[in-house]
């Protein structure tokens, strides 16, 4: 494995250092930046709007963004990114009010989504297909290395200034453009293939493809979930846990626990899954997930009010976590692979592309589901009610993965 690693191209290790630097910084923000518009605005509902503009401009940008790094290159495209990321981070510093909040949220969705694409598209034009793996999971790692130590940073710098959060973050994303500016290669072949394949559009798959659109119906929940813990959770423990100061809110130990685990226990559990049938994989991973989820809407709020203390409050935090992280980390690869598997090969990136509208839909749905409930103090029931949503998925993923397999035996036996 180690020797595979050290065959990678330059470029992808420049990422790897870059990103993982620039995904401790995103995640010393992440933690705080709804509480952050919370604290400005006096409507969570406003919060929800501006949280639920970033996977509208993200899905926008990733489309503009796989278009532009073939036609003009991946390192403009990379570096352009960058350079919103720097204005949104600066601006969030001065931004009191909800108009220039909502921009630059938008921004960020934007600039941030623009990178993926040509970066994904770099790291296959420099990659032979079999050490595809390696790539992408070191990638990977360098992300949840992120998740892991930001959220701790960010808790202790905090405690200095808020603002301060918002400037060292821009100064190392514009360092880490610099670095892509004067040191990644351009990689974007000199002539693309142009096909006779008729082009078909994500809504054109969805209609025709049942078996994919009940997939993404299922997903739509899950997405719900993932949007609704990592956007609105800080605001959920605010409301569970009255009176407990800012600086203490649990949440980013609770994230940094999420990254750590997925840095362990990622791969053995992929690894350990690889052949198993889907839909009880998927059973299982949404029960868990979803099961993870109530425990987080009503038991902090129950511990609080017995008088438990804070150690034994975020131990407790942290133990649901990390159930709610294993449901996560068996979902995962699991869905990418159903994915790959169902699509045809010249349409696997219409499928892919198909497949965000799930993350769009739960991402724009679930901030504003989760600020509605609790500016009526009910938000851990918008918790509650997703998680049983996400439970209700895996009994769909079963009942799909099986009436797929019941029609594989009817056309062998005809």
């Amino acid at each position: 494995m180690f020797n595979a690693l050290k065959q990678l191209d330059r470029n992808i290790w420049i990422r790897f250092v870059g990103e993982t630097i620039t995904g401790i910084m995103m995640f010393m923000i992440a933690p705080f930046l709804v509480l952050y518009y919370a604290d400005r605005l006096d409507s969570y509902f406003l919060v929800g709007v501006i949280m639920a503009t970033g996977p509208i401009m993200s899905l926008v940008g990733a489309v503009l963004g796989g278009h532009f790094a073939d036609k003009f290159g991946r390192k403009p495209l990379m570096v352009l990114s960058i350079i919103g990321d720097v204005i949104a981070l600066i601006g969030f510093s001065f931004a009191d009010s909800f108009g220039p909040l909502l921009a630059l949220n938008a921004l960020l969705g934007l600039s941030s989504s623009l990178f993926h694409p040509a970066a994904s598209a770099m790291v296959a034009d420099v990659t032979p297909p079999e050490r595809l793996n390696e790539s992408f999971g070191l990638l990977r790692m360098g992300h949840n290395v992120g998740a892991a130590f930001g959220p701790l940073l960010g808790s202790a710098v905090l405690f200095v200034d808020r603002s301060l959060i918002f400037y060292s973050a821009a100064f190392v994303f514009f360092l880490y453009g610099l670095v892509l500016y004067f040191f990644i290669e351009e990689t974007k072949p000199e002539y693309i293939e142009k096909t006779d394949e008729v082009k078909v559009s994500p809504l054109t798959v969805l209609r025709k493809d049942h078996v994919f659109l009940i997939f993404i119906g299922a997903g739509v929940f899950i997405s719900m979930g993932f949007a609704l813990v990592e956007s609105m959770l800080p605001v959920f423990l605010k409301e569970a846990l009255p009176g407990l100061p800012t600086k203490q809110n649990p949440f980013p130990y609770l994230m940094a626990l999420n990254g750590i685990m997925v840095v362990l226990f990622q791969f053995p559990i992929a690894a350990r899954l690889s052949g198993k049938a889907f839909g009880k994989v998927m059973l299982l991973g949404a029960s868990i997930f979803g099961i993870g989820m109530i425990f987080l809407a009503f038991v902090p709020s129950y511990l609080f009010s017995l008088g438990t203390s804070y150690v034994v409050l975020v131990t407790v935090l942290l133990a649901i976590y990390a159930f709610y992280t294993l449901g996560e980390m068996i979902m995962s690869p699991v869905q990418m692979t159903f994915i790959a598997l169902i699509a045809p090969e010249h349409l696997r990136g219409t499928y892919n592309g198909a497949a965000s509208l799930q993350w769009l839909i739960g991402g724009v749905t679930a901030p504003l589901l989760g600020s509605l409930f609790l500016d009526s103090g009910k938000g851990d029931f918008a918790l509650g009610f997703v998680g049983l949503l996400c439970c209700v998925s895996g009994g769909v993923y079963l009942a799909l993965d099986r009436s797929i397999q019941r029609a594989k035996r009817l056309t062998k036996s005809a």
